[in-house]
């Protein structure tokens, strides 16, 4: 069977062992040197329609898919799945999330 890229986007994830949908595939990380695919990602969940940023991208290695279907894609993993993190994360005003010290007005 032969997918493209287009279609790869439009199925669902599903993990096997607990049988959750984890999302639709994102993007995909090819190497360059031998043209195989690394793995595949799904985009994190967006905070309040996107103003609030998103959550982390979930990564899912290639070795870990067990099965291209029709509607979807069956993965199972032995470790937990990678996470990679958005920086910086951004408050509602563009103000960052982490405890900055104010100023004083004394």
């Amino acid at each position: 069977m032969t997918c493209t890229l287009t279609e790869l986007k439009r199925k669902e994830l599903i993990e096997t062992k607990t049988g959750t949908m984890l999302g639709k595939i994102s993007d995909v990380e090819i190497d360059t040197d031998d043209a195989s695919i690394v793995s595949v990602i799904v985009y994190g969940r967006p905070r309040l329609f996107g103003i609030l940023g998103r959550d982390s991208d979930m990564i899912i290695r290639y070795t870990d898919i067990d099965l291209v279907g029709r509607d979807t894609v069956l993965i199972s993993s032995e470790e937990k799945l990678s996470w990679r993190e958005q920086t910086p994360k951004l408050g509602f005003i563009g103000k960052s999330q982490d405890n900055e010290t104010q100023p004083s007005y004394a």
